[in-house]
Parts: C-alpha cells; sequence; structure tokens
C-alpha cells in the first residue's frame, strides 16, 4: 500500500473531472429544490470509497443516502443544510470552533472533519450560500478521511457550477383502495436521524395499525463508580447507574431504566424477535481507543423497557469489559388509519406525533413519508431487513 498516497493527486484531479463533465444541475437548482441528492452522483460516491454502491436514496429534501452493494452498512450520507444564510454561516462557525473538529484545507470556503469512536466520519463544508455534511460509515475504509475529502472536493465544485438544470420528474399515481386490502405484515427501512431503522409495521382489517422501528448504535462505554458514558456515531447517553445484585442494575439520566441480565444465547423477552434475528446475523466492527475499565458488574447483556404516553420503547444492551456498547432499541406505537381525501394516514391518537402519509404502489409495495419528507420503502417480504 505505500504506493497509494503518490496515486491521490491524480485520483483527485480525475474525481473532480468526472465531476465537472457530469453535471446536470446547477448550484441554483440545488438551493431552490433542496434536493441533497443533485450534490454528488453513484459513480462520484463509487470513485470515494472504492466499491459499487446503490444509487442515492431520498430520505427528505435535505438528506440522501448511498449504501454498499456488498455491506449495506458502508454507507454515505449527504446532508443539505437548508436554513438561512446568515444562519449557516453561524452554525458553520460555531461547528467548526467546537473541541474534536479538525479544519480540512482546500474544500469550498471552508471545512472540517469529525470522527466517530466507531470508525464513522463527517465533513462539513461551506461553498457559497451552502453548508453540507458528508457523513461516511465504513469500517473497511483504509483511509476515511481522504475518502471523504475527496468526495467533498467534487461536491464543493459542483455546488460552484453554474449548469443547466433539467426539469423534475413527475411523480407517480398512487394505487388507491382501502385498508382492509393492505391488511397483513410489511417490513420497511426507516429513516432515523441519519441512519436506518428496520420497521416491522401490521395493518389489520379493522382499520387499525402497529409498527416496531428498532436501531442498533455500536459505539464505546465508560462506567465506573456509579456514572456512564455510552458513545457512538449517533449519539452519547450518560448518567448514573445503580448495581442492585449479580442480575440487575438501574440507569437514571438520560436513561431511566431498570436493566435485567439475560443468559448467554438468551433472546430477548420483549424485542421484536424478527427485528431482532434481522439484526444478529450482521457483523459489526467497533475501533476501540484506551478507556477506563467498566465495573465488573456491568458485564454482560440486559434488557429494559420504557413506557411512555404515544409509546413503549424496549432495549437490549450489550456491554464488554473492553469498553464495546452494542445498544438495541425498539419503538413500538399503535394507531388507526384515517383517510384524507385521496390518501390515507398512520395516526397516532391523543398525541403529538406526526401522522404518517401511506402511498400504496402496488399489493406488495408502498412508501410511507413523514411531515418532514422523509420517505421509507415498505413491502411484504421480510429479507428487506436484511439491507437496512
Amino acid at each position: 500500500m505505500a504506493s497509494l498516497p503518490s496515486l491521490r493527486p491524480a485520483f483527485t484531479a480525475l474525481l473532480m473531472a468526472v465531476s465537472l463533465l457530469g453535471c446536470s444541475q446547477s448550484n441554483d437548482v440545488i438551493s431552490t429544490n433542496l434536493n441533497a441528492c443533485l450534490i454528488v452522483t453513484e459513480a462520484e460516491v463509487e470513485f470515494a470509497i472504492g466499491t459499487p454502491v446503490t444509487p442515492g436514496l431520498r430520505q427528505n429534501d435535505r438528506q440522501c443516502l448511498y449504501q454498499a452493494k456488498r455491506n449495506p452498512q458502508e454507507t454515505v450520507m449527504v446532508e443539505l443544510n437548508a436554513g438561512p444564510d446568515g444562519d449557516r454561516r453561524s452554525v458553520f462557525q460555531d461547528q467548526r470552533s467546537k473541541a474534536g473538529n479538525q479544519p480540512v484545507p482546500g474544500v469550498g470556503d471552508g471545512a472540517f472533519t469529525l470522527r466517530s469512536p466507531i470508525g464513522g466520519i463527517q465533513l462539513t463544508f461551506l461553498k457559497s450560500d451552502a453548508l453540507v455534511t458528508l457523513s461516511l460509515t465504513s469500517p473497511k475504509q483504509a483511509n476515511p478521511q481522504a475518502a471523504v475529502t475527496n468526495l467533498a472536493k467534487v461536491a464543493a465544485t459542483r455546488l460552484g457550477a453554474p449548469i443547466r438544470a433539467t426539469p423534475a420528474a413527475a411523480a407517480e399515481p398512487s394505487i388507491t383502495g382501502t385498508p382492509s386490502q393492505w391488511a397483513g405484515e410489511w417490513y420497511g427501512c426507516v429513516p432515523v436521524g441519519m441512519m436506518y431503522g428496520k420497521g416491522h409495521l401490521t395493518l389489520n382489517e379493522r382499520g387499525t395499525w402497529s409498527m416496531t422501528t428498532a436501531v442498533v448504535m455500536p459505539g464505546t462505554i465508560i462506567a465506573d463508580r456509579g456514572r456512564w458514558e455510552a458513545e457512538s456515531y449517533q449519539e452519547i447517553l450518560h448518567g448514573t447507574y445503580q448495581v442492585a445484585g449479580s442480575d440487575r442494575f438501574s440507569t437514571t439520566g438520560i436513561l431511566s431504566v431498570t436493566w435485567d441480565k439475560l443468559a448467554k444465547n438468551q433472546e430477548p423477552s420483549k424485542f421484536d424477535p424478527l427485528l431482532w434475528q434481522s439484526f444478529t446475523v450482521i457483523p459489526r466492527k467497533v475501533a476501540v481507543k484506551r478507556l477506563p475499565a467498566v465495573e465488573p458488574s456491568l458485564v454482560g447483556t440486559w434488557e429494559g423497557s420504557s413506557k411512555f404516553v404515544d409509546r413503549q420503547e424496549e432495549f437490549v444492551w450489550t456491554i464488554t469489559a473492553a469498553n464495546v456498547s452494542e445498544f438495541f432499541r425498539a419503538t413500538s406505537q399503535t394507531g388507526r388509519v384515517e383517510q384524507e381525501q385521496d390518501r390515507f394516514r398512520l395516526v397516532v391518537p391523543q398525541s403529538k406525533t406526526p401522522p404518517l402519509s401511506v402511498r400504496v404502489l402496488s399489493q406488495d409495495k408502498m412508501e410511507l413519508t413523514d411531515t418532514s419528507g422523509a420517505v421509507s420503502q415498505w413491502n411484504r417480504n421480510e429479507k428487506l431487513l436484511s439491507r437496512c
């Protein structure tokens, strides 16, 4: 691999040339339509990370996800900040000054990166009136810094290029029908922040529904002397804990939960079994730096629950003596199907939870859209869960 550094300048030049030749949208179009999938192309992402990827999947107006075809857990997320110009610059300056952020020269009007303890990296850059964040999750990537920087240079070049736009394609018509025709089990990949969750939706003929969305947050944990902190690429959880024997402990703070220990190879009792099985077949690697030792009584796999007015949350938490944390969260909700003109919505009664719009594409395929515009794809084949 010693010869790779000498190839990087030529590689970057080639990548930028492909970008300029392949542009079909302008920075005006991106700003006007707020479509993050116009910032980089599928081919440019493949060049940058060195593996074939799926076409960009538009999460909402501001986010676009690319997944490696061989390993869907290897992803590139493109996020476009849609705030006013002054707000974007203020946000950029504020984030750039935070501890842990490293400046990156030569990208747009300014850029910085932020690393994650599980091998991911984010690069945020400012170009003219656009603020863009590229998030790369790729444990196998030899040089994620170079990969995300090369891609960011391409994106910044595109944002500065006044190129003619093409008209937007017309939306496909949805299939009308009644909830009884959709009854049964549905499975989907649900946008949850900057990642995908696994979804299991049950629709019944009486016009009611139940949905569980589950995510896993691998990362690191520090737990000693009654205080704990778990850091993942998605978020940081922290609080206090109290041990209550060899098979139980409780946490307070962000997570007020009582945890019961699971025996080796024992499956959780309340976590959606189908979603749990889909997680266990996916290998995950966590790179852990040297951290203080974890209290031995917390090592193991634990389950717990929290009940809220509009949802039920089930947790499974694996903690190792080597400071590795795997935190699984399953959120369940129930509600009714309501009709609004020629469309249907999934509504949670007496809740502030925004409804989901239903768009049925065929007898075994549909889309759900939330109020932010994020779209999730659903079908009747549970094998879809392995792609989330």
